[in-house]
């Protein structure tokens, strides 16, 4: 709701400017500016309390319903209104990007584009304004034709190329007037076009319906239809964001990672309507222990990451801490009126200047298995020690060289894996060892990948852990055959050992 209200806010600069407008035609005698007026109360009247604002509904109402003679006042009522209204709020501001060498024109946009929820950036040249946009958050760009170092449409091409601002509103401003010069950048992906001189009232009422737009959009986007939180993308914004920021005020910045406990239980036990449920409270919990400035996102699945500006890694372990004992409070209503709880582990990493979201993610996450080795319920950093008993992987495979790279990396990531050279000694073995996970080649002597499967089902303790089949073989039959015989995942010759490594923490972690 608080980001509705924003963009709100925002759209009624379009609303003032163009009351405005009608105000001066209404006393020009001009019946056109009387019509505008009505219709722009109108739709004020219905949206105000909309969106929380009842004071507009009811000065719209008397605007609409009141005679000619009192039309000014009541119109002056609620510009008033709508002026105080835009100006509040301390939510993010939308970044205008203003490309204007004439300084005269410059101030003149600076200022009759100014607005609370606004943050102006003036630049003369396509190079200062590329450096703008490297380091700031911007919604809009004017952009003039005639410039020091280029001329405006090499700039606009360049902009609509980058899959990161392709999307970006941009408003051209200039003294050429020719209807080819116009045709030509609307077709290089121009939203506007103002000649100079400009009729900055008009100006003033498109920038804020597009940036309305362009905010509803972005926010559409950007936002996880199910949670209401922030989704990848966005998090990779605001990572940039942060970072650049931390980084010029040498100030910490901090990454978390955080999983929801045996989560897949709550899924098969309760249905996913209520595993649903418990993603949706997750936000509003965490949010609420955390501070304003900390940004929650959803990664993806049960999983969350978290940034924490201005903190180190103990602050922020700290504060994800609280949210931790806050949301292991919260009962779930299963089946039958049975309650349950849910908890989620973390990792929480420093964020340094060279590393990119991905680097900082991964070195949360690894920190986040720790976690769920360690017994889950926790949150872990760098400075937390925890060294959690091994987890055993069965490993069955007659290749040697296969058997001898799985192992190195496993080994390198605390896994011991017991391997077995063919299926027979690999059932054999099975009884006496208690494993977290098995790895089964397809092809082998004897006993094949496919009956030792189905035979380590059997075996109690083989019915719930995870199953990997290993393969050089790729048709949809054998494929089809394994899953249907228990196998939970497959993974086919040659491999990345990096994406079994990864496959096989998200089956354990499942679990």
């Amino acid at each position: 709701m608080d980001d509705l209200r924003r963009l709100y806010r925002e759209a009624l600069v379009a609303r003032i400017d163009a009351l405005q407008v009608a105000r001066q035609a209404f006393l020009a005698g001009d019946q056109e500016g009387v019509d505008s007026i009505r219709r722009l109360a109108h739709t004020l009247k219905g949206s105000g309390g909309t969106y929380g604002f009842p004071e507009i509904t009811e000065a719209a109402e008397a605007l609409e319903a009141g005679e000619a003679d009192q039309a000014i006042p009541l119109l002056d009522t609620l510009l008033g209104i709508l002026r105080e209204v835009a100006s509040s709020g301390d939510e993010r501001k939308f970044g205008l990007l203003i490309i204007e060498d004439d300084p005269v024109t410059s101030r003149i946009l600076q200022s009759r584009l100014a607005g609370a929820n606004r943050e102006i950036f003036a630049v003369e040249t396509a190079a200062a304004a590329e450096k703008v946009l490297e380091g700031e958050d911007i919604a809009i760009i004017l952009l003039d034709l005639i410039l020091p170092d280029t001329d405006g449409r090499n700039f606009l091409v360049n902009i609509r190329e980058r899959p990161e601002l392709a999307g970006l509103p941009v408003i051209i401003t200039s003294v050429k007037g020719s209807a080819s010069t116009k045709a030509e950048c609307f077709a290089l992906g121009a939203d506007e076009y103002f000649e100079k001189p400009i009729d900055y009232e008009v100006l003033s009422a498109a920038v804020a319906a597009k940036l309305q737009r362009s905010g509803e959009l972005v926010r559409e986007s950007r936002t996880d239809p199910l949670t209401g939180l922030p989704n990848r993308a966005a998090f990779h914004e605001a990572f940039k964001r942060a970072q650049s920021l931390a980084s010029r005020s040498r100030e910490s910045l901090s990454l978390a990672i955080l999983d929801l406990d045996h989560f897949k239980s709550v899924n098969d036990t309760y249905g996913h309507g209520l595993g649903d449920e418990v993603l949706r409270r997750l936000g509003p919990v965490i949010t609420g222990a955390l501070r304003q400035t900390d940004f929650l996102a959803r990664w993806g699945g049960e999983e969350f990451v978290i940034l924490f500006p201005k903190a180190g890694v103990a602050g922020s372990t700290r504060a994800l801490q609280k949210a931790l004992d806050a949301f292991g409070q919260e009962e779930f209503g299963g089946a039958k009126g049975v309650s349950f709880q849910v908890t989620f582990s973390a990792g929480v990493t420093a964020v340094w200047d060279k590393v990119n979201v991905g680097e900082a993610v991964a070195m949360a996450d690894r920190l986040l298995y720790r976690a769920k080795s360690g017994g889950r319920n926790r949150i872990l950093n760098e400075a937390v020690s925890a060294s959690p008993e091994k987890k055993k992987i069965l490993l069955a495979e007659d290749d040697e060289v296969t058997a001898a790279v799985i192992k190195h990396r496993l080994s390198r990531e605390g896994f011991e894996v017991i391997h077995f050279s063919d299926g027979a000694a690999a059932l054999k073995g099975a009884s006496d060892l208690e494993v977290s996970l098995a790895i089964l080649d397809v092809k082998m002597p004897g006993i094949d990948g496919f009956e030792l499967l189905e035979r380590l089902r059997q075996i109690p303790p083989y019915r719930k852990i995870p199953i990997v089949m290993l393969t050089s073989m790729g048709s949809e039959k054998d494929i089809v055959r394994g899953f249907e015989s228990g196998a939970d995942d497959y993974i086919m010759k040659p491999f990345s050992p990096v994406e079994l490594l990864a496959r096989i923490r998200r089956l354990i972690r499942a679990r």
